[in-house]
C-alpha cells in the first residue's frame, strides 16, 4: 500500500531509471569503464612489447657476448683453427641465469651445448627445462637465413621459448650459435599483470560509481528540494521563492531564473486580479444604469413619450458605453496574447492626424478650449489606417477631459529620420508625480471623482484609452510615452517606425 500511493505521486519516480542521479552514475560508469578497458589494454599491451623486448636484446647481447668470447679464447690458446674443445670448454664456464647456448655447424649438427641441456651427474645447476631433442633445426635453420634472428618455440613445459641463432665466422667455417631463453618469468609476470587489470577494473568501476552516486546524489539534492518547493508553489502562494544559496554555481542561477519567472506571475496575476476587479466595476455601473432605467419605465402603467424616451435615451448613452468598454477589452486581450494581425495598408499619417484634429473642434470650442495642429506633409505611413486613427483620438480625448476652460492643445506631427513622431500637449492641471507610472494601466483614472458623463463622444471614461493607445503603438511597432507633465503643460508622444516588421 505504501508503493502504491508513492507510486500516484507525480514527484515520485515511477521507473528506477527515471532517476536522473542514476543516469548520470550509469553515464559517468560506462564513461569510466570504458577508459579504464582502453588504458588497461594499452598499459598491458606496452608492458608485454617491453618485456619481451627486454628479453630479446639480453639473449642478443649473450650471443654476441659468447661469439667474441670464443674469438678471444682462440686467440689465447693460439690456435689457428677454434677447435671443438675450445667452444665446449668456453660453453661449460659461459653461464647466464636463464639463457643457455647451441653451437652447430653449416649442417646444423651440434658441436657444443650449454651444461644445462646437458645435466651431467652431481652438476649443482638444475637441468635447463629445454631438451636438446626439442630444439626446431629446421626453424634455427629459417632463423639464421639472414644471418641471424629470433623464433619462438612451445614445449610441455615452457609456454614460449626464445631462440636467437646467429651465424659466425671463424676459419674452421661458419657456426651457428643459438641462444635460449624461457619466457616463463615473463608470462607469469604478464599473467599476473592481466589478473590484476581484471581484477581491479571491477573494483575501480564499482567504488567510483558508488562513490559518483552519492555525489550526484549530493549534488541533485538542491533540485529535490526545489521541485519539492515548486510542486508547493500555486496561483494563491506565489510570493514564495525557491532557496538560492549563497553559491552562485548553475543551481543557484536555476534558482534566480525561477524566482524571477515567479516574480514575473505573480506581477501578471496581480495584474489580471486588479484587471477583473476592475473590469467588474466598471461593466457593472452602466448594466445597473441600464436595469435600474428599465425597471422604473416598468413600474408605471401610463408615462408620458417623454419620460420613455429620456429613459431610451439614457439607456442608448449608457449602451454606447458599454459597447466602447467591451470592445476595448476585446483588442487589449488580443494584444496580450500576441493574436492580434491587424490588415495593413499604405495612407498619409498627416491626413488621419488632420482629420481626428477636426473631428474634436466641436467639442473643443463647446469647452472654451484652443487647438492648434502642426502637422508635416506628405507623411506615407504603412499601417491600420483605423488603429492608428484610435490612437490619436484617445490622446485628444484625455487632453480634452484633463484641460481647464481657455487652455490650449497642441498637435504636431512631424518626420523624425527612421520613424514619425506624434505629440499631443495640454495645458492645465498635471499629472501628480506619484500617479505618473500608473497612467496606462487599464482602468486607472488620474482623477478619481471624476464621474462619467453622458454623451461623451470620444471615449468610455473607464480609464483605457492610453492602455488601448499604447498597445496600438506596439503593434505597430512604436511605442507612446509620457515625456512630461509639470505646471507648464502635459505631453504625450507617439512613436511610429517607417518600416514595419510583418
Amino acid at each position: 500500500m505504501c508503493w502504491s500511493k508513492r507510486k500516484n505521486d507525480p514527484r515520485v519516480p515511477t521507473y528506477m531509471f527515471s532517476s536522473l542521479r542514476l543516469r548520470l552514475t550509469l553515464w559517468y560508469a560506462g564513461v569510466l569503464a570504458l577508459l579504464l578497458v582502453g588504458f588497461a589494454a594499452v598499459f598491458y599491451f606496452m608492458v608485454d612489447r617491453a618485456v619481451r623486448q627486454i628479453a630479446d636484446d639480453s639473449i642478443e647481447d649473450a650471443c654476441n657476448s659468447l661469439i667474441t668470447t670464443l674469438n678471444t679464447e682462440k686467440r689465447l690458446n693460439e690456435e689457428l683453427i677454434l677447435s671443438d674443445e675450445t667452444i665446449r670448454e668456453t660453453l661449460d664456464d659461459f653461464r647466464f641465469q636463464n639463457i643457455v647456448f647451441a653451437v652447430y655447424n653449416d649442417k646444423l649438427q651440434i658441436i657444443a651445448l650449454s651444461p644445462r641441456l646437458r645435466p651431467l651427474e652431481g652438476n649443482h645447476l638444475l637441468p635447463f627445462n629445454i631438451a636438446e631433442e626439442e630444439i626446431p633445426l629446421e626453424r634455427v635453420r629459417s632463423a639464421v637465413s639472414g644471418g641471424e634472428g629470433l623464433e619462438s618455440i612451445r614445449t610441455v613445459s615452457d609456454p614460449e621459448i626464445r631462440i636467437f641463432v646467429k651465424r659466425a665466422a671463424f676459419e674452421r667455417g661458419s657456426l651457428l650459435v643459438a641462444a635460449i631463453r624461457p619466457l616463463t618469468p615473463q608470462i607469469a609476470l604478464l599473467s599476473n599483470l592481466r589478473v590484476l587489470l581484471i581484477a581491479g577494473i571491477p573494483f575501480a568501476l564499482l567504488l567510483s560509481s558508488v562513490g559518483g552516486y552519492f555525489l550526484a546524489r549530493k549534488s541533485l539534492q538542491p533540485v529535490r528540494e526545489m521541485t519539492e518547493r515548486a510542486a508547493l508553489i500555486t496561483s494563491r502562494n506565489l510570493s514564495q521563492r525557491l532557496a538560492s544559496g549563497s553559491v552562485k554555481d548553475e543551481l543557484g542561477v536555476l534558482a534566480d531564473t525561477f524566482n524571477e519567472m515567479l516574480s514575473r506571475l505573480e506581477a501578471s496575476f496581480d495584474q489580471q486580479k486588479r484587471f477583473m476587479a476592475d473590469a467588474s466595476h466598471e461593466l457593472r455601473s452602466p448594466l445597473a444604469i441600464i436595469r435600474g432605467e428599465s425597471e422604473v419605465s416598468l413600474q408605471k402603467k401610463e408615462r408620458r413619450e417623454i419620460e420613455y424616451r429620456e429613459s431610451l435615451e439614457i439607456i442608448r448613452q449608457e449602451g454606447v458605453r458599454l459597447s466602447h468598454i467591451v470592445e476595448d477589452l476585446f483588442i487589449l486581450a488580443r494584444a496580450d496574447g500576441g493574436r492580434f494581425r491587424p490588415g495593413f495598408t499604405t495612407f498619409y499619417l498627416d491626413e488621419v492626424v488632420a482629420d481626428s484634429a477636426r473631428a474634436v473642434r466641436t467639442l473643443t470650442e463647446q469647452k472654451g478650449l484652443s487647438l492648434e495642429l502642426r502637422t508635416d506633409e506628405g507623411l506615407v505611413f504603412e499601417g491600420n489606417e483605423q488603429m492608428i486613427r484610435r490612437l490619436f483620438i484617445n490622446l485628444l480625448d484625455n487632453a480634452l477631459k484633463y484641460s481647464n476652460e481657455g487652455a490650449l492643445i497642441r498637435v504636431e506631427c512631424e518626420d523624425a529620420g527612421d520613424h514619425f513622431r506624434i505629440s499631443v500637449e495640454n495645458t492645465g492641471n498635471p499629472i501628480p508625480q506619484a500617479e505618473q507610472p500608473h497612467i496606462f494601466d487599464r482602468f486607472y483614472r488620474a482623477d478619481k471623482t471624476r464621474s462619467h458623463k453622458h454623451g461623451y463622444e470620444l471615449g468610455a471614461g473607464a480609464g483605457l484609452g492610453l492602455a488601448i493607445g499604447r498597445s496600438i503603438a506596439r503593434i505597430h511597432g512604436g511605442d507612446l510615452v509620457l515625456v512630461r507633465s509639470d505646471e507648464t503643460s502635459t505631453v504625450f508622444t507617439a512613436t511610429l517606425p517607417k518600416k514595419q516588421n510583418k
